[in-house]
């Protein structure tokens, strides 16, 4: 199956399934047949949220809206809690040797990321998560999206708006499919496997998305490649060209820490959704079924 192909085959897993089962071949179709696949597949990712969000009645609405703002404060306490762990961590490497510093955010981000792997196994049995897991990438990206757009506290996201609009979305994107594959793979494969595809992937994808950045910004003199965007903003390590990682970091700012906290958040929540999804449950008469 081509590139295309597999990221049509993600979209229509994002619709309801009586419409996926009623449409998905006609959809199928005429993805693999556009003269314009970019803009037919955005398409078909909006029509598909459209869909989801219409099913929805305003009772259900309402009580999904404390789980849902809960969501949205993950982003926020997600920052506080790099930004406490980045000057702990400058702290104590400028204690065991001066030239770690510049990689304080590095690492910080290792004890935040497990956090947020605990935090999202915890909220993973929510009516938010546990329904609507394929919207928790959404929902982080508009938190930060909201918190990027604050002037002043803003920048401390990233210097370039467009750049981290255009990130932002490309990381809901990628991520949302990640997260479908990941709660499909948990549900069949061992916690080993699930866990080393889901790192191997999302450090992939966090480079994917960081080349969107350098895309868009049009000042910041690097030679690094594009593929290395992230790798060199979080941990300041230049690849063999002075100073250009560093420039990188204070373009970047705290943007490749927190999307990768995010990251290590949402796919625990489709991880710990996927596995629950095989528990054996024995029915009144005896019998065993998986949930």
């Amino acid at each position: 199956m081509t590139t295309p192909g597999r990221v049509a085959r993600v979209l229509l897993a994002m619709y309801p399934p009586a419409i996926r089962d009623r449409y998905g071949d006609e959809i199928a179709d005429l993805l693999a047949r556009s003269s314009r696949p970019v803009r037919d597949l955005a398409d078909v990712a909006w029509c598909a949220l459209i869909e989801q969000g219409s099913l929805m009645s305003l009772p259900q609405m309402r009580a999904r809206l404390p789980q849902v703002a809960k969501l949205l404060a993950v982003a926020p306490l997600l920052t506080m809690a790099l930004l406490g762990a980045t000057m702990a961590g400058m702290f104590t490497a400028a204690a065991i040797d001066h030239s770690l510093v510049e990689a304080g955010m590095a690492i910080a981000v290792v004890p935040v990321a497990v956090a947020a792997v605990w935090l999202g196994r915890r909220v993973s049995g929510t009516a938010a998560t546990g329904g609507r897991r394929l919207c928790v990438p959404a929902l982080l990206a508009v938190s930060i999206l909201a918190m990027s757009s604050v002037p002043g506290p803003g920048e401390t996201f990233g210097e370039n708006r467009s750049g981290v609009a255009l990130t932002l979305a490309i990381w809901w994107l990628l991520l949302t499919g990640l997260v479908f594959g990941v709660r499909r793979l948990a549900a069949t494969a061992t916690a080993p496997v699930t866990v080393l595809v889901a790192v191997l992937a999302g450090f992939a994808l966090l480079g994917l998305a960081f080349t969107a950045y350098g895309s868009a910004v049009t000042h910041a003199n690097t030679d690094l490649a594009a593929h290395l965007w992230y790798a060199g903003a979080l941990t300041t390590y230049d690849f063999g060209l002075p100073g250009a990682a560093m420039e990188l970091s204070e373009e970047t700012k705290l943007l490749p820490a927190l999307l990768t906290a995010c990251t290590a958040f949402s796919l625990a929540v489709a991880g710990a959704t996927g596995q629950t999804s095989r528990i054996p449950v024995t029915t009144p008469r005896g019998s065993v079924v998986t949930a």
